[in-house]
């Protein structure tokens, strides 16, 4: 008579177990799918700044006018240098 009740206690604790985890992850996946646009939203905020960010930063000018231009000065790039404005 104890084994059996033991047993039944058993099943009932683990039936419960199955279902507290089941509605857990319906739960967590609910949330994930009402989160994900705001964070897309954010992530393409983010992004777009980041893309301001370095394109000001890193843009040049692409017009010279004629005339006298600005000394060259080389870059090492990778541990090669070859200076190729004097050779044109």
């Amino acid at each position: 008579m104890k084994q059996i009740l033991i047993s039944v206690i058993t099943l009932i604790l683990g039936f419960f177990t199955l279902v507290f985890a089941a509605v857990l992850g319906l739960f967590v996946s609910v949330s994930a799918l009402i989160a994900k646009p705001f964070i897309m939203r954010k992530l393409r905020k983010v992004q777009a700044q980041q893309a301001e960010q370095f394109q000001q930063q890193f843009e040049q000018p692409h017009e010279r006018g004629f005339g006298p231009q600005p000394p060259h000065r080389g870059q090492v790039i990778d541990g090669d240098y070859q200076d190729v404005t004097e050779t044109r």
